[in-house]
């Protein structure tokens, strides 16, 4: 009896860490998006933004 109550307990504690996991990814990449917009960078020739989870946003030139 003690060891479905146990799992029960485990269960909700992943759902809860699971469900904080997405959160968080999703507002990432609404911020993401809002810095991308807020830089307007389609009007800088030669330039793109990058974004790396190590070093965050960087500009450099376009290989184009």
């Amino acid at each position: 009896m003690n060891s479905s109550v146990s799992k029960n307990k485990q269960k909700k504690t992943l759902n809860k860490e699971d469900s904080a996991i997405e959160s968080n990814k999703i507002l990432s990449d609404i911020t993401r998006k809002d810095i991308e917009k807020s830089y307007s960078l389609e009007s800088i020739k030669g330039t793109e933004a990058y974004y790396s989870d190590r070093y965050g946003w960087t500009l450099r030139k376009s290989i184009d």
